[in-house]
C-alpha cells in the first residue's frame, strides 16, 4: 500500500472527526426526537466505516489505485466549484439561503456543467422551490432570509 492510496480514506476520517467535534455543542436527542447532532453523527459514523473499509481493502491489496490527474478543463471545473462553494457560504448571511442556493445551482448547471439554459433555470426553480417549501413552510426551519429581513 502506497501513501497516496491512503489519502482519500484519511481525508474522510479527518472530515468525520471534524463533524463530530464541530457538532459537540448540539444535542443528540431533543426530548423524544433526534436532535440537531443526530444526523451529522450518523454521517460521521458512516464516513468512518467507509474510510476504514477502504483502508482495509488497500492494505490487503484488493484495490490498486492508478493516479489519473484531471485535464485542464477538469481542473478548471474543480476550481470553479470550490469558488462557487466559497461564494455560497459567504453570500448566505447577506442575501439569504434560498436565493444563494438558487444562484449556486444555476451557476453550476450553466457555467460549470454547460447545460442548456432553459433546463438549468427550470431545475434551479425546482430546487429553490423545494427547499423553500420543505424547510421554510413545512418544517418551519429559520433559514437566513434575504437582506436581513
Amino acid at each position: 500500500m502506497r501513501l497516496v492510496e491512503c489519502v482519500p480514506a484519511a481525508f474522510m476520517l479527518v472530515l468525520a472527526c471534524g463533524i463530530a467535534i464541530g457538532t459537540s455543542g448540539l444535542n443528540l436527542w431533543d426530548g423524544p426526537t433526534p436532535g440537531a447532532r443526530f444526523f451529522p453523527i450518523i454521517l460521521a459514523i458512516a464516513a468512518t466505516a467507509v474510510a476504514l473499509a477502504l483502508l482495509f481493502a488497500q492494505w490487503r491489496g484488493f484495490e490498486k489505485v492508478e493516479l489519473d490527474f484531471p485535464t485542464r478543463l477538469g481542473a478548471a471545473r474543480v476550481g470553479a466549484t470550490i469558488l462557487a462553494l466559497i461564494a455560497l457560504a459567504a453570500g448566505i448571511p447577506l442575501v439569504g439561503f434560498v436565493p444563494m442556493v438558487a444562484a449556486f445551482v444555476a451557476l453550476m448547471l450553466i457555467l460549470v456543467l454547460r447545460q442548456r439554459i432553459a433546463i438549468s433555470l427550470m431545475a434551479t426553480a425546482i430546487v429553490a422551490g423545494f427547499i423553500h417549501f420543505v424547510f421554510v413552510r413545512w418544517l418551519s426551519v429559520p433559514l437566513p432570509m434575504p437582506f436581513g429581513i
